[in-house]
């Protein structure tokens, strides 16, 4: 535990919080990661988790740097080398913590006061709500950071564009901004034509996971669930095209410093476009937001609680046990 003048020095400082850790089951053959990011206000703004049965993942080191930490999480992620219920039934877990002001600020005290034992009770008790392995094995380190560094390394990781992403047609970029892959959302049925698409609509759109920026954004936007990307409103700001028979190529802003990019050959497709009762609000997080508080670019659909595969398992055991019961019933 730190003295209290340490404490004291990180409230000053206002340092950033990471909790790392790693966790196998040798019984189970389950091997995890996990990385939990609270800014200086004690919030969790991000956090990563992963369930495999890769024993490799295993070998990732907790106490290297917390961006390389963050970087091998993802990347196992996008390489699918992870078991997606339970990844996404832990991480469920996790924002039940983030969002639950009780839990989030014993963790956020447990992690400032350096107290690993109560660290490790709390989190082998959210690990072993689906995995229930007694002699589970779990290491975590603590790292601080400032939020200089913090933002020093968000701004490397977002401004290694090339020189013509900082400009598209007649618009204007920001310094740094990000121009990711996107699918148009189509509705054949009850759709704009995308021929009648102009500048300022607003219509529904799905980032591709092409490339590791492409792949983070969707994980900082809380856009992946299991191995699905949701749709994401955006506002088309460009649609240009060089003649009547060529593509059309749509300019869209996700977010300040957030925009998407496409390539329609098709003129007669018909385009779902945005309903704010239906898709709630669009986001108003800029890039500097995403750097800082990614937890903020939750969308108010993403947020589900329930685990649709464990409900399906507690029906199919309540009907085998109600069959059971007709059985010896009928016997009798």
């Amino acid at each position: 535990m730190v003295s209290e003048d340490n404490q004291k020095k990180y409230v000053e400082e206002g340092n950033r919080l990471i909790l790392k850790g790693r966790f196998k089951s040798n019984s189970l053959n389950f091997y995890g990661l996990f990385l939990i990011i609270f800014d200086k206000r004690g919030d969790m703004d991000s956090y990563h988790i992963l369930v495999s049965t890769y024993s490799s993942t295993y070998e990732i080191e907790p106490h290297s740097s917390w961006e390389k930490y963050e970087e091998s999480i993802l990347k196992l992620r996008w390489n699918n080398e992870c078991n997606p219920s339970m990844t996404s039934y832990l991480q469920d877990i996790i924002k039940e913590i983030a969002n639950d002001e009780n839990q989030k600020s014993n963790l956020y005290d447990y992690i400032r006061n350096y107290e690993y034992d109560n660290i490790d009770i709390t989190i082998t008790d959210i690990i072993n709500r689906i995995i229930h392995d007694k002699n589970l094995i779990l290491e975590t380190a603590i790292q601080e950071i400032s939020e200089d560094e913090f933002r020093k390394n968000r701004q490397r990781e977002f401004t290694s564009l090339d020189a013509n992403d900082q400009s598209e047609g007649n618009y204007p970029m920001e310094d740094g901004a990000v121009i990711l892959p996107i699918q148009l959302i189509l509705a054949p049925v009850s759709g704009t034509p995308i021929y009648e698409l102009k500048v300022g609509d607003k219509i529904m759109s799905k980032v591709i996971p092409d490339s590791d920026r492409a792949n983070y954004f969707i994980d900082l936007l809380n856009l992946r669930i299991e191995n699905f990307i949701k749709p994401i409103a955006c506002e088309v700001i460009d649609i240009k095209s060089e003649g009547a028979n060529t593509p059309l190529e749509v300019l869209t802003k996700i977010g300040p410093g957030i925009f998407g990019k496409c390539t329609e050959e098709e003129r007669q497709v018909k385009l779902r476009m945005y309903n704010p009762s239906v898709n709630g609000l669009i986001s108003e997080k800029s890039i500097d937001d995403v750097e800082l508080n990614p937890k903020g670019m939750i969308t108010k659909d993403s947020k589900h609680t329930t685990h649709p595969k464990v409900s399906y398992i507690a029906i199919g055991i309540l009907v085998i046990i109600l069959l059971i019961i007709i059985i010896l019933l009928v016997s009798l």
